[in-house]
């Protein structure tokens, strides 16, 4: 597994660009400073954006991250990307509890979330609860 270089970044940004409808949020600023900081992974043609979180931090109503878990901001693949072999890797990678957060209706990404062992733990919305979501984690076998 590799993480992602600022060489790498015009590939990202296209791949992003190419699912605008995804991730229309995703800032390419932002995507700069997260690879600078050694917080993407791209290996594969998979791309997995994450974060280790700094404090406890809620996510929707009842779900409480601790500090030093992981959430998953993005992941995205280029066509004839392998998801699971290059998520097998980051789980082994962090070695740490894993969250991230799905619009409800983007069943595609929720099948595969469920396929590689998240699940759901809760509920989460975004604009003043007219986009509900889920909320799912991954304890990893090692913590």
């Amino acid at each position: 597994m590799r993480h992602a270089t600022l060489e790498d970044f015009d590939k990202l940004k296209s791949v992003f660009k190419q699912h605008r409808d995804v991730f229309p949020y995703l800032r390419f600023d932002g995507l700069k400073v997260k690879i600078e900081t050694g917080k993407v992974i791209y290996d594969k043609g998979v791309i997995i954006t994450y974060n280790r979180y700094q404090r406890k931090q809620k996510l929707g109503q009842k779900c409480i991250a601790e500090k030093g878990d992981i959430v998953v901001q993005e992941i995205v693949k280029e066509e004839g990307g392998h998801p699971q072999d290059v998520w097998s890797q980051f789980v082994k990678y962090v070695d740490s509890p894993i969250w991230l957060t799905v619009r409800r209706d983007n069943y595609r990404a929720k099948q595969f979330y469920e396929k590689v062992g998240m699940r759901i733990v809760g509920d989460i919305s975004w604009s003043n609860g007219k986009i509900p979501g889920d909320v799912y984690f991954q304890k990893v076998r090692n913590v």
